[in-house]
């Protein structure tokens, strides 16, 4: 006898092979020139529907559903492509979603007043990231003006690579009292040289700040060892040079004048102007897809 009624799945049900061949062939492909976008405070990747049909008609899509054990299903006609990207949605691979600019946001809002839509000034202030926001209709056509983002991230090899190399590093550590004893040695040679090296750098930064205090009061404006040693720049180009006299920078005055005469912009205004260059570079995009 059974111990009692089945308890029922939570949560979506897991993706089917052919939903993930699909998801693992569209992923990374460079014809659905994927943009990013802001989707919930976060980036994701988002495109057209319409190129990944293409992809799923291509010859390289061919090649790949030929292959022994491929599970990406047999397309030969448009029909077809859409079916098997219908599997990215009903598995919860990727997601319909909507660009918001402030056109759309305002044609909304003259639609229905009472529209759940973020106000303006909260959208993407990102040149060429919009705000995305889900839609409700998971519609697939070739219309430009659909597009999907996507909620599964393909993990790559270098990920599997880097966690073995971490388990190998980790075991080999744990089996340390069983090494040979010349590189135990060797390993303490290294471990000695290595704090050896560390002692020096924080001996030669006491010793620079030290001088520079003297050489301060001293010889006004003061002498620095290594002056780049703490500065942005590449391992070599620390050392370089090897002193230099400390150089205070004035910052520019611009005249009471100029500052009263330019027009200080307001928030609206950089918020407007942003998202107008958002608008722009929609329109561009739509120009170059009717060029294609």
């Amino acid at each position: 006898m059974s111990g009692g009624p089945a308890k029922p799945q939570q949560g979506p049900p897991p993706p089917n092979p052919a939903a993930l061949a699909v998801a693992s062939f569209l992923r990374h492909n460079n014809d659905l020139k994927m943009r990013q976008g802001v989707l919930n405070g976060k980036r994701a990747d988002f495109f057209r529907v319409k190129r990944a049909l293409r992809a799923l008609q291509s010859e390289k899509y061919v090649k790949a559903q030929r292959k022994a054990g491929s599970a990406l299903p047999k397309i030969e006609t448009e029909l077809q492509a859409m079916e098997a990207f219908r599997l990215l949605p009903m598995s919860q691979l990727a997601i319909r979603v909507e660009k918001l600019t402030r056109k759309t946001v305002a044609a909304k809002l003259a639609k229905d007043p009472k529209a759940q839509v973020p106000p303006i000034a909260a959208l993407s202030k990102t040149k060429g990231v919009p705000t995305l926001a889900f839609v409700r209709e998971q519609v697939v056509s070739t219309d430009d003006s659909i597009y999907y983002v996507w909620l599964w991230e393909k993990v790559p090899l270098t990920t599997y690579l880097y966690a073995g190399l971490i388990a190998a590093v980790i075991f080999a550590v744990v089996l340390f009292p069983l090494w040979p004893p010349i590189l135990r040695l060797g390993v303490w040679y290294l471990s000695v040289g290595a704090l050896g090296l560390l002692g020096l750098f924080f001996a030669m930064a006491i010793f620079r700040l030290i001088l520079f205090g003297i050489t301060y009061f001293v010889v006004s404006p003061g002498l620095w060892i290594f002056p780049n040693l703490f500065e942005d720049v590449g391992f070599f180009d620390s050392f370089k040079p090897l002193y230099a006299w400390n150089e205070e920078k004035k910052p520019k005055k611009k005249s009471k004048t100029a500052e009263k005469a330019a027009p200080r912009p307001t928030t609206e205004a950089k918020v407007s102007a942003v998202i107008d260059a958002d608008d722009d570079d929609e329109e561009v995009e739509e120009l170059d897809m009717k060029k294609h």
